[in-house]
Protein backbone atom coordinates (compact mmCIF):
# COMPACT_ATOMS: atom_id res chain seq x y z
CA UNK A 1 0.00 0.00 0.00
CA UNK A 2 2.81 2.39 0.60
CA UNK A 3 3.91 2.05 -3.04
CA UNK A 4 0.41 3.03 -4.14
CA UNK A 5 0.38 6.07 -1.78
CA UNK A 6 3.83 7.14 -3.00
CA UNK A 7 2.68 6.86 -6.63
CA UNK A 8 -0.44 8.88 -5.89
CA UNK A 9 1.65 11.55 -4.19
CA UNK A 10 4.10 11.67 -7.12
CA UNK A 11 1.27 11.90 -9.68
CA UNK A 12 -0.42 14.60 -7.60
CA UNK A 13 2.86 16.57 -7.47
CA UNK A 14 3.30 16.24 -11.24
CA UNK A 15 -0.23 17.42 -11.88
CA UNK A 16 0.27 20.34 -9.50
CA UNK A 17 3.57 21.22 -11.21
CA UNK A 18 2.00 21.10 -14.70
CA UNK A 19 -0.97 23.22 -13.63
CA UNK A 20 1.35 25.71 -11.94
CA UNK A 21 3.67 25.96 -14.94
CA UNK A 22 0.73 26.21 -17.31
CA UNK A 23 -0.98 28.84 -15.18
CA UNK A 24 2.09 31.06 -14.95
CA UNK A 25 1.97 32.24 -18.59
CA UNK A 26 -1.76 32.77 -18.28
CA UNK A 27 -1.21 34.88 -15.18
CA UNK A 28 1.39 36.97 -16.96
CA UNK A 29 -0.89 37.42 -19.97
CA UNK A 30 -3.73 38.74 -17.81
CA UNK A 31 -1.53 41.70 -16.91
CA UNK A 32 -1.66 42.77 -20.55
CA UNK A 33 -5.41 42.39 -21.00
CA UNK A 34 -6.68 45.74 -22.17
CA UNK A 35 -9.83 47.23 -20.73
CA UNK A 36 -11.48 50.33 -22.17
CA UNK A 37 -10.97 53.48 -20.12
CA UNK A 38 -14.14 54.87 -18.64
CA UNK A 39 -13.46 58.53 -18.11
CA UNK A 40 -15.55 60.31 -20.75
CA UNK A 41 -12.82 62.92 -20.97
CA UNK A 42 -12.97 63.94 -24.63
CA UNK A 43 -16.56 65.12 -24.52
CA UNK A 44 -15.85 67.75 -21.88
CA UNK A 45 -13.16 69.31 -24.08
CA UNK A 46 -15.48 69.42 -27.04
CA UNK A 47 -18.12 71.13 -24.87
CA UNK A 48 -15.61 73.62 -23.44
CA UNK A 49 -14.41 74.64 -26.90
CA UNK A 50 -17.97 74.86 -28.21
CA UNK A 51 -18.95 77.10 -25.29
CA UNK A 52 -15.99 79.39 -25.95
CA UNK A 53 -16.86 79.72 -29.65
CA UNK A 54 -20.54 80.41 -28.94
CA UNK A 55 -19.65 82.96 -26.24
CA UNK A 56 -17.31 84.81 -28.62
CA UNK A 57 -20.00 84.78 -31.33
CA UNK A 58 -22.57 86.21 -28.90
CA UNK A 59 -20.09 88.84 -27.70
CA UNK A 60 -19.34 89.79 -31.31
CA UNK A 61 -23.03 90.05 -32.26
CA UNK A 62 -23.58 92.46 -29.34
CA UNK A 63 -20.44 94.60 -29.58
CA UNK A 64 -19.07 94.02 -33.12
CA UNK A 65 -15.69 93.02 -31.62
CA UNK A 66 -14.35 89.90 -29.93
CA UNK A 67 -13.70 89.77 -26.21
CA UNK A 68 -10.02 90.45 -25.53
CA UNK A 69 -9.92 88.34 -22.37
CA UNK A 70 -11.45 85.07 -21.29
CA UNK A 71 -13.04 86.64 -18.21
CA UNK A 72 -15.02 89.09 -20.41
CA UNK A 73 -16.88 86.08 -21.84
CA UNK A 74 -18.13 85.29 -18.32
CA UNK A 75 -17.30 81.61 -18.72
CA UNK A 76 -14.98 81.53 -15.73
CA UNK A 77 -12.12 83.24 -13.97
CA UNK A 78 -8.58 83.36 -15.23
CA UNK A 79 -6.98 83.56 -18.64
CA UNK A 80 -8.38 80.26 -19.93
CA UNK A 81 -10.76 77.47 -18.90
CA UNK A 82 -9.63 75.58 -15.82
CA UNK A 83 -7.47 72.54 -16.48
CA UNK A 84 -9.08 69.15 -15.98
CA UNK A 85 -7.54 65.83 -15.04
CA UNK A 86 -6.78 65.04 -18.68
CA UNK A 87 -6.66 68.41 -20.52
CA UNK A 88 -5.07 71.83 -20.19
CA UNK A 89 -6.59 74.77 -22.05
CA UNK A 90 -5.05 77.85 -23.57
CA UNK A 91 -6.57 80.73 -25.52
CA UNK A 92 -5.26 83.35 -27.92
CA UNK A 93 -7.47 86.42 -28.24
CA UNK A 94 -7.08 88.82 -31.13
CA UNK A 95 -9.06 91.65 -32.70
CA UNK A 96 -10.32 89.58 -35.60
CA UNK A 97 -10.06 86.01 -34.32
CA UNK A 98 -9.78 83.95 -31.17
CA UNK A 99 -8.29 80.49 -30.72
CA UNK A 100 -8.82 77.92 -27.98
CA UNK A 101 -6.68 74.81 -27.54
CA UNK A 102 -7.34 71.64 -25.53
CA UNK A 103 -4.09 69.75 -25.07
CA UNK A 104 -4.04 66.32 -23.37
CA UNK A 105 -1.87 66.18 -20.27
CA UNK A 106 -1.43 62.43 -19.83
CA UNK A 107 -2.26 58.98 -21.12
CA UNK A 108 -4.59 56.57 -19.37
CA UNK A 109 -3.46 53.01 -18.48
CA UNK A 110 -5.65 50.41 -20.17
CA UNK A 111 -4.15 47.19 -18.83
CA UNK A 112 -6.27 45.16 -16.42
CA UNK A 113 -4.22 46.02 -13.32
CA UNK A 114 -3.69 49.71 -14.30
CA UNK A 115 0.09 49.31 -14.30
CA UNK A 116 0.55 51.46 -17.40
CA UNK A 117 1.89 48.61 -19.53
CA UNK A 118 -0.59 49.60 -22.23
CA UNK A 119 -1.93 53.13 -22.54
CA UNK A 120 -4.60 55.08 -24.35
CA UNK A 121 -3.95 58.66 -25.28
CA UNK A 122 -6.41 61.41 -26.01
CA UNK A 123 -7.09 63.57 -29.03
CA UNK A 124 -6.19 67.24 -28.97
CA UNK A 125 -8.75 69.86 -29.98
CA UNK A 126 -8.56 73.35 -31.41
CA UNK A 127 -11.32 75.85 -32.03
CA UNK A 128 -11.29 79.23 -33.71
CA UNK A 129 -13.81 81.96 -34.35
CA UNK A 130 -13.15 84.91 -36.67
CA UNK A 131 -15.03 87.88 -38.01
CA UNK A 132 -16.25 87.91 -41.59
CA UNK A 133 -16.14 91.63 -42.37
CA UNK A 134 -17.99 91.38 -45.68
CA UNK A 135 -21.06 89.71 -44.13
CA UNK A 136 -20.59 91.24 -40.66
CA UNK A 137 -20.88 87.77 -39.10
CA UNK A 138 -18.51 85.20 -37.68
CA UNK A 139 -17.01 82.01 -39.06
CA UNK A 140 -15.78 79.22 -36.83
CA UNK A 141 -14.45 75.70 -36.82
CA UNK A 142 -13.66 73.03 -34.25
CA UNK A 143 -11.05 70.38 -35.07
CA UNK A 144 -9.97 67.12 -33.42
CA UNK A 145 -6.68 65.34 -34.01
CA UNK A 146 -7.01 62.08 -35.90
CA UNK A 147 -4.35 60.45 -33.72
CA UNK A 148 -3.88 60.56 -29.98
CA UNK A 149 -1.21 63.02 -28.97
CA UNK A 150 0.16 65.05 -26.09
CA UNK A 151 1.14 67.95 -28.38
CA UNK A 152 -0.60 71.32 -28.61
CA UNK A 153 -2.61 71.41 -31.85
CA UNK A 154 -1.65 73.74 -34.71
CA UNK A 155 -3.93 76.57 -35.83
CA UNK A 156 -6.63 75.94 -38.43
CA UNK A 157 -5.98 77.46 -41.86
CA UNK A 158 -8.07 80.43 -43.06
CA UNK A 159 -8.61 80.54 -46.84
CA UNK A 160 -11.30 82.19 -48.95
CA UNK A 161 -13.41 83.36 -46.01
CA UNK A 162 -13.56 79.94 -44.31
CA UNK A 163 -11.47 77.75 -42.05
CA UNK A 164 -10.12 74.28 -42.66
CA UNK A 165 -8.55 71.97 -40.12
CA UNK A 166 -4.77 71.50 -40.10
CA UNK A 167 -3.25 68.33 -41.55
CA UNK A 168 -3.93 65.37 -39.26
CA UNK A 169 -7.14 66.92 -37.89
CA UNK A 170 -10.79 66.61 -38.85
CA UNK A 171 -13.75 68.91 -38.42
CA UNK A 172 -16.22 68.08 -35.66
CA UNK A 173 -19.62 69.55 -34.92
Amino acid sequence: MTKQNDRTKINFKRILLLVGLGGLPLGILTIFIQVPPSCGCSNSSKNTIGSFIRAQQAYFSEKSVFAQSYSLLELGDGDAPAATTYYRYSVEMGKNKSFIYATPTKELPTDLLKLGLTKKGFNSFVGVVASDKTNKTTVSIMCRSEKQTLDKPPKPVFKQAKFSCPIGFKTIN
